[in-house]
C-alpha cells in the first residue's frame, strides 16, 4: 500500500484542533470542515499494510524510514495513494478517536515534507519523489537502513546513496545499474561536487523516476554473485 500521512503543524493551529476527534471540530471552529492548510505532509511511501488499521499499527509500533512526524494520532489524515483494496485507493481518511472517517481533503493546500527533492527507490516498488533532509547523516542512515555508501554510476550530477552492507546482511535486490546490482533501499540525490548534496532538478527527478519505473525481480543468488563470492552450506 502506498500512502501519504498528513499531520497538523502546531505553529498554524490557532484553534488548537490538533489531536481532537471529528465530532469536536464543530464546537471549536463552528464547522466540521477540515482546514487542509493546517496540515503538513510527513510521510510518502510504501508500507506493508492491507488496510488502515495496519497502517495505524505500523506507525505506532515501528520506525518507518523517511517518516518525519510523530506516531499516527487523532486528527491525522491518511491518504491512500495506491491499494489492492479499491475501496481505499485515492481517498483520504481522518483518524478519529475510534476508527477512520472518509473526508474531503485538499492536499494541494498542505505543506510539503522538509528537505530537498530526491528519488527514493525500494525493492519491489515503483520510485517515489519526495523531500528529505539529505545532508543529515541520520536521515540518510534511516532511509537506507544502515551505514551509507555513495556511488556515482551516472554521467550527470547525481549519485546513489545506498546501504554499504546491503548485500552482506541479506537485503533484497533492488535494481540493476550498469553491470552492478543494488540491494536494499536507495536514494538518488544531486551532487554538484561540493561538500553537500543538492536537490534534483525537475528534469533529473523525472528522468530517474522513468529510468527506474519498473520494479525488478532479482534473486538472492544474483545478489550474492554480484558480491564476488558465494555462500556455501555444508550438511553434517
Amino acid at each position: 500500500m502506498r500512502v501519504k500521512i498528513y499531520q497538523i503543524d502546531s505553529d498554524r493551529d490557532k484553534n488548537r484542533v490538533k489531536f481532537l476527534g471529528f465530532e469536536h471540530l464543530q464546537s471549536i471552529q463552528d464547522s466540521t470542515d477540515i482546514d487542509a492548510s493546517l496540515y503538513k505532509n510527513v510521510f510518502y511511501g510504501d508500507v506493508e499494510a492491507n488496510d488502515l488499521e495496519d497502517v495505524y499499527v505500523l506507525f505506532n509500533t515501528e520506525r518507518i524510514p523517511t517518516h518525519q512526524g510523530h506516531s499516527i494520532s487523532v486528527s491525522d489524515i491518511i491518504q491512500v495513494v495506491e491499494s489492492e483494496d479499491k475501496r481505499l485507493g485515492g481517498k483520504c481518511f481522518f483518524c478519529d478517536s475510534i476508527g477512520f472517517k472518509t473526508v474531503d481533503f485538499d492536499t494541494s493546500k498542505c505543506q510539503e515534507m522538509d528537505g530537498l527533492k530526491c528519488v527514493y527507490i525500494t525493492p519491489n516498488h515503483t520510485p517515489v519523489e519526495l523531500n528529505l533532509k539529505i545532508n543529515e547523516y541520520e536521515v540518510l542512515k534511516d532511509a537506507v537502513g544502515g551505514l551509507i555508501e555513495i556511488t556515482h554510476p551516472f554521467d550527470d550530477d547525481v549519485c546513489i546513496v545506498g546501504n554499504d552492507e546491503a548485500k552482506l546482511i541479506g537485503m533484497q535486490g533492488n535494481r540493476h545499474v550498469g553491470n552492478s546490482i543494488y540491494a536494499g533501499p536507495i536514494l538518488i540525490v544531486g551532487d554538484n561536487g561540493g561538500e553537500d548534496f543538492v536537490e534534483l532538478t525537475d528534469e533529473q527527478a523525472q528522468k530517474y523516476m522513468e529510468t527506474f519505473a519498473h520494479p525488478e525481480d532479482i534473486s538472492r543468488e544474483e545478489v550474492q554473485s554480484d558480491m564476488g563470492f558465494s555462500f556455501i552450506g555444508f550438511n553434517y
